[in-house]
């Protein structure tokens, strides 16, 4: 395999986050951080060593850490790509042939377009396997729903990784009504479009207003925006939610208020073998992000070249799902559900259907450095 680098960041606290590097660091009040450090670019660092096959004695990847709150880059977000730059330096200083990008570095680089042309190493945005894991629990969700028709809402539907969702949703669950909202009408409408030329009886619905998703069974939440804040009036009684995003949208207060609903965090895959050596990014061993196990993946495989940059296609959906199971000794399958960071058990739902999860078909498409997927 390939050696790989997982780029992320610091999540809202200066404070919470620093004092994994020494304790006294976690005294200094995040005001006092946020003072001291601007107009001062922080260089990043190795935050931690990994290992993804059994018995392997050196590192096969680094967690690289870009040293700003998720606030910070969006505020910032045209100063933070020459960091993100030096970052992809710093990888290939340490032997990793491709890197991988974190959900929000992912979204402030325009899904790796403003850096998959750089000097030092391909990248991935991590959203072509974060949209299969997204629609593989999804699909049993949909399976274990008490309405015989499901509505679907997926709240963020026409980003990168919901307008594969979507597609995925289309053309292999035809037995539900979807609910597809957002903020730009002219993009929902191409988007159902999409759908429609995979499945030409697909049920859909396009709205603009969050309120619309009071008439759910399953949430998907794919957007941050304020505009698409969930809040608990929002949700029908013993909603599902199904939260991708990265900085969260929902909050924990949210299950105090409404403790009928379910949240569930998205997009997180089972790798038994997967240890972070120093430091953690907010998971246990034996899990990654989807995004983190994408990148694994293609370094597994030799990919050469980007992959995963714009808005992911069926054909690389297709393909990565090739990738999971030709190693799927070392897991990539769904991880244990969990809400807030938290192992929880799955939701007793009352089966609708006995049928079994449906998979992608597995089409071999040949890597090649320069990547056309049509």
């Amino acid at each position: 395999m390939k050696k790989f680098a997982f780029l992320v960041h610091l999540r809202n606290s200066y404070r919470k986050d620093l004092r994994a590097l020494a304790t006294p660091l976690g005294w200094i009040p995040d005001a006092v951080y946020r003072l001291a450090l601007r107009n001062r670019p922080l260089a990043p660092f190795i935050w931690s060593d990994v290992t993804l096959t059994p018995n392997a004695t050196e590192p096969e990847g680094h967690i690289i850490m870009l040293p700003y709150t998720g606030q910070q880059l969006l505020k910032q977000q045209n100063e933070m790509v020459p960091c993100i730059e030096e970052a992809l330096a710093l990888a290939a200083s340490k032997g990793a042939e491709i890197m991988g990008l974190s959900g929000l570095i992912s979204s402030i680089t325009q899904d790796g377009k403003r850096v998959n042309a750089n000097p030092y190493l391909p990248v991935t945005n991590g959203n072509t396997y974060t949209s299969v894991m997204l629609w593989q629990r999804l699909s049993q969700l949909i399976r274990e729903c008490h309405n015989p028709k499901p509505v679907v809402a997926l709240l963020g539907a026409t980003g990168s990784v919901g307008r594969l969702v979507s597609t995925l949703l289309a053309k292999h669950q035809d037995d539900v009504r979807y609910l597809l909202i957002d903020g730009n009408s002219h993009r929902l409408y191409r988007l159902a479009a999409d759908m429609r030329s995979v499945n030409s009886s697909v049920d859909y619905t396009v709205s603009q207003q969050v309120d619309k998703v009071k008439q759910a069974d399953i949430v998907v939440v794919l957007a941050s925006a304020v505009e698409h804040t969930l809040q608990a009036h929002h949700l029908k009684v013993g909603a599902v939610v199904l939260d991708d995003t990265q900085v969260r949208n929902t909050q924990p207060s949210l299950l105090t208020k409404r403790p009928d609903v379910t949240v569930i965090d998205g997009g997180l895959v089972a790798t038994p073998n997967l240890r972070f050596h120093q430091r953690s990014i907010g998971l246990p061993n034996g899990i990654s992000y989807a995004r983190l196990a994408e990148t694994m993946l293609l370094a597994q495989a030799r990919y050469p070249g980007n992959f995963s940059v714009d808005t992911p296609t069926l054909a690389q959906a297709e393909y990565i799902s090739t990738l999971a199971h030709r190693f799927s000794h070392l897991g990539f399958g769904l991880a244990p559900d969990h809400s807030f960071g938290k192992a929880i058990f799955r939701r007793a739902i009352v089966a609708r259907k006995s049928r079994p999860v449906p998979e992608l078909n597995f089409i071999p498409i040949r890597a090649t450095s320069s990547v056309s997927f049509s």
